[in-house]
């Protein structure tokens, strides 16, 4: 479909494109209307993506005991380690590899991709599965022991849905991500109300919810992609070697950095519930959820970053990479400054909004966590950039060091101050992300 305009600002020469100059850029306006759609097709998803989870986390907090939701929290951010392995040795390198090196044989590799995601899954789930069962075993089982349990379960579910929502992005169709979001929010907010009508909502319940809920959207992309689930082909046309090979050689280096970034954010939740207790975790985990838009932010952010990165760096032009990774950076950057102000200066009347002041002796915390993402949010782009380059090997610096920080101050602080102290770690482990980064991407990364 031709999106040339033909409106005012169109040239006399009716077979000219119309071009407009951005940050410096002659960019045709008809590739600039269809990169701003995709830009707000992949808003929209990952709103509506994120935005139930969101809803879900208020929900469970308000309606949950702090012990149960404390149960949760720390169910969640073990998923969360596991989710970060799943993304740097499936659904990154299948971004990245895929439209570029096998864009005529998308079916096959996706397929492949599904057997990958059941070989590496599998085993882990099993082994939260046996641990779950053995705290069920204990002598004093707590909400802990059956939502661990519920996790395992549904974790394969979980991160499929993870993984064929990005293959949308990965054929340019984020409308088909936009249309599976909705399903799942929906399906994730009305079930969580209809559990708590019947009085039957706890962490496990909600846990095998989450799971659930991407089912149909799943079926759905692969239906539109026409991928049978899990294809299971009889004689699959892409080795499974070969693919391994690919995603292992990609996200090698990314495999300690997704650990490490998971002791940056997560490792103050488990701390808080065995050096504190379980209602501790989900304070510190309800203080965080306003936190979380930021983080969505950035992550919609990277996910239109890191191909346009990549196609400027197939191109050879550092410039325009430089450009676009500093313009990302100092965007997310004043954006989170502002959420942090607005939070610190409403902090009390959204902890009542969002938990009826259940959690109002932790309100002022809330701002103290957004800063987290404002540091991140200095980081992410230029990270990224080391990423396409090759480079991950540096940023690994800068997570161990920010991961040392995580620990180091979580156990100085956590026993003298209690949740502050854990949100404190949070902060200085950012920062001290957000410094390495920086110090990384200026003495690796080529100049223009």
């Amino acid at each position: 479909m031709n999106l040339t305009s033909s409106g005012p600002l169109a040239p006399s020469d009716a077979g000219a494109r119309t071009t407009l100059k951005v940050l410096s850029l002659e960019i045709p306006r008809d590739r600039l209307w269809f990169w701003g759609l995709r830009s707000g097709l992949s808003f929209l998803d990952q709103g509506l993506f994120s935005g139930s989870s969101f809803l879900l986390n208020i929900f469970l907090a308000r309606w949950l005991s702090k012990e149960a939701y404390g149960a949760f929290a720390v169910c969640f951010a073990g998923m969360l380690f596991l989710m970060g392995f799943h993304n740097v040795l499936l659904i990154e390198p299948m971004t990245v590899i895929g439209p570029s090196c096998y864009p005529e044989q998308l079916s096959s590799y996706f397929d492949a991709q599904l057997r990958t995601h059941l070989l590496i899954i599998g085993p882990l789930s099993l082994l939260a599965l046996v641990a779950g069962a053995i705290l069920m075993l204990g002598p004093a089982p707590s909400a802990l022991a059956p939502a661990l349990v519920a996790s395992a379960i549904g974790l394969p579910l979980i991160l499929l849905f993870y993984l064929v929502r990005r293959m949308c992005y990965v054929v340019q169709n984020p409308l088909a991500a936009v249309r599976a979001s909705a399903v799942y929010g929906v399906t994730l907010v009305l079930g969580a109300f209809a559990l708590e009508h019947a009085g039957h909502c706890t962490p496990a319940s909600a846990l095998l919810l989450i799971a659930v809920a991407g089912l149909l959207p799943c079926a759905l992309i692969l239906r539109r992609l026409r991928i049978s689930p899990y294809g299971l082909q009889p004689h699959p046309s892409l080795p499974l070697r070969r693919i391994l090979g690919e995603n292992w050689e990609y996200g090698r280096w990314l495999v300690l950095t997704s650990a490490l970034s998971w002791v940056l954010l997560q490792v103050q939740t488990v701390l808080c519930a065995g050096m504190l207790a379980l209602p501790a975790a989900g304070a510190l985990r309800a203080m965080q959820l306003p936190s979380l838009v930021l983080y969505q932010l950035i992550a919609a952010t990277m996910l239109l970053l890191l191909p346009s990165i990549s196609y400027e760096l197939g191109r050879g032009d550092l410039a325009r990479l430089h450009r676009k990774v500093l313009l990302s950076t100092a965007a997310l950057t004043g954006f989170g400054l502002a959420f942090v102000a607005a939070l610190y200066l409403f902090s009390a009347p959204v902890e009542r909004i969002l938990f009826s002041g259940k959690y109002a002796t932790s309100a002022w915390l809330m701002p103290v966590l957004g800063l987290g993402p404002v540091f991140t949010g200095m980081a992410c782009g230029l990270s990224y950039a080391l990423r396409a380059l090759r480079k991950a090997k540096y940023e690994l610096l800068a997570y161990t060091a920010s991961a040392i920080v995580a620990l180091a101050s979580a156990l100085a602080l956590m026993p003298r101050w209690g949740v502050p102290g854990a949100a404190f770690s949070v902060v200085a482990a950012s920062l001290t992300l957000s410094v390495g980064v920086i110090f990384c991407y200026l003495k690796w990364v080529p100049r223009i």
